[in-house]
């Protein structure tokens, strides 16, 4: 329902959405892109995945992904900044007309802290990251981040 309103609200005001997906691998888009007429509002989604497609599709610094390593609130600012960058060019958009989310995080088995997700927002002129921990399987905690990135954009849109 949430990914409903906020598509028809972005609709109204004339603005597009668009992802960099990292943990949630398309997860993100996918809640957005399973609403009939979404195609209207979502440009879709870069899964940069590995770090080396971080930085060559998003413009991410090797320097802040080698300083703070991938999972990373720096990462995830980094990854929504250059997502919407690209937005922008290949949309033809005014800056006020699009926003940005990125995800990032350990959804296991290895790594520690497993559960430990970054989500970040911008719509060009304001950026907010967020910091969460869950628990559960590895598709459990890509599950919650989906939910927490669209309740992040649901806050921000005011909803």
């Amino acid at each position: 329902m949430s990914a409903l309103l906020i598509l028809d609200h972005l609709r109204a005001s004339g603005r597009k959405l668009i992802f960099a997906e990292s943990l949630t691998g398309g997860l993100l888009a996918d809640a957005f892109i399973q609403v009939p007429g979404s195609s209207d509002v979502v440009l879709g989604s870069e899964v940069t995945y590995a770090s080396e497609l971080k930085v060559a599709l998003l413009g991410v610094d090797e320097d802040v992904l080698a300083e703070h390593g991938a999972v990373s609130a720096e990462v995830a600012s980094a990854m929504a900044h250059g997502v919407y960058a690209v937005g922008l060019a290949a949309a033809d958009l005014e800056p006020d007309q699009l926003l940005a989310l990125a995800t990032t995080g350990n959804a296991g088995p290895e790594g520690e802290p497993i559960g430990r997700v970054f989500i970040a927002l911008t719509d060009g002129s304001k950026k907010k990251v967020r910091e969460f921990s869950f628990e559960g399987s590895r598709q459990e905690i890509r599950t919650q981040s989906v939910t927490a990135a669209v309740e992040l954009l649901r806050e921000h849109l005011a909803l």
